[in-house]
């Protein structure tokens, strides 16, 4: 298993809509059946595009272990978007808050099918540090089957955000859904300041790994 791979996925995993998401379906009625079924739905369908990310990298011959150069292009490539995504993010003027009254996720999420259609939803376009960690993965001197159960750990790892906060409402419903409200306004105030610093650190690791690939 890669470590930088395990890494990125850990950077990929701050998500604040996600946390916002968690929070909504734990209001009301089918609680466990609603965020189970948006976990699964997330889960599903990251694991499928990142399966898929695997199968293209390789056939296309843009990974460390065919292809040298063409993999440290990729990784130089996904660096400065990722630099880029960061000086968006930094520069960007923060949303001026609306009046409370439920968001539209609140007010529309009231069924497990919904549920199950936000997951797929928000995590539908994988961010460009999930796609570095698939490429690690991929750039790794690892069997099919390696590379899938690799994956399925990079997966896990990177949606603990909503794995971990669904086992708290599983357990204990009433507790978890303060935490929760008190991560969310955390994320509220610094949630874009750490997405600036993850991205960049994301990017710049990616640009020195493929400069460095390119030179050796």
């Amino acid at each position: 298993m890669p470590v930088q791979a395990l890494a990125l996925a850990l950077a990929a995993s701050i998500y604040p809509p996600a946390v916002a998401a968690i929070i909504a379906l734990g209001r009301g009625s089918q609680v466990r059946s609603r965020v189970a079924a948006f976990v699964l739905a997330a889960l599903m369908i990251t694991y499928a595009l990142g399966t898929l990310m695997l199968f293209v990298l390789v056939e296309l011959g843009a990974t460390g272990s065919i292809h040298r150069t063409p993999s440290a292009a990729v990784d130089v490539a996904l660096g400065v978007l990722l630099l880029t995504l960061a000086a968006y993010l930094y520069w960007k003027r923060p949303r001026t808050p609306k009046p409370s009254g439920g968001s539209k996720i609140e007010r529309y999420l009231r069924s497990r099918r919904l549920a199950f259609v936000l997951g797929l939803t928000l995590y539908a376009l994988p961010s460009p540090i999930y796609v570095g960690a698939v490429k690690e993965v991929a750039d790794a001197k690892l069997s099919t089957s390696g590379q899938l159960l690799a994956l399925l750990a990079i997966v896990a790892v990177m949606l603990w955000l909503i794995e971990l906060p669904m086992l708290m409402l599983l357990a204990v419903p009433d507790r978890a859904t303060s935490v929760l409200e008190q991560v969310n306004r955390w994320f509220a105030l610094r949630g874009r300041l750490l997405a600036v610093i993850l991205s960049a650190a994301a990017g710049i690791f990616l640009i020195i790994e493929g400069i460095g690939d390119l030179i050796t």
